[in-house]
């Protein structure tokens, strides 16, 4: 890993942890801007060159921000667990493959369960979540990174 691909993935945690809105930094000869959506998600952009002084950062090309990894981020305030049921095996991990529909975690708000499930295919980079915290609504929980899950036929 390129130590500005590093710089990108710290950037994007540190989004993703924190709750930053908007995340910019600029070197002579780098630059990049990490913003989280209103759905929590995180999205990159970068530029090899810094850009011209009051100049906006050209947006991402398309494909290559299907390949930057992705938050998932909690759907409502409530108490997050990585099993479906207690003393149960998480239903995912770092590291696991997970497609996109699969289960990621379980929040319990008043009483109800609700499984939250991948957006897409990929990768667990991280789990930002600790089992049983408390958790708040748009709150960073996975980094995902985009890839094809092998399909068994």
């Amino acid at each position: 890993m390129t130590q500005n691909t590093q710089l990108i993935h710290d950037m994007i945690d540190l989004a993703a942890e924190e709750r930053i809105a908007e995340l910019y930094v600029s070197e002579p000869a780098f630059s990049v801007r990490v913003r989280r959506r209103a759905d929590g998600a995180c999205s990159a952009q970068a530029r090899e060159a810094a850009p011209l002084a009051g100049g906006p950062i050209p947006e991402m090309p398309a494909a290559d921000a299907a390949k930057a990894p992705h938050t998932v981020a909690a759907p409502m305030a409530g108490t997050f667990y990585r099993a479906a049921s207690p003393g149960g095996e998480p239903l995912a991990r770092e590291g696991s493959r997970v497609a996109a529909g699969a289960p990621l975690y379980v929040i319990e708000a008043m009483k109800m369960l609700t499984e939250v499930a991948a957006g897409q295919d990929g990768t667990v980079a991280r789990v930002l979540c600790e089992d049983g915290q408390m958790v708040e609504q748009g709150q960073a929980l996975f980094i995902v990174e985009p890839g094809e899950v092998p399909h068994v036929s």
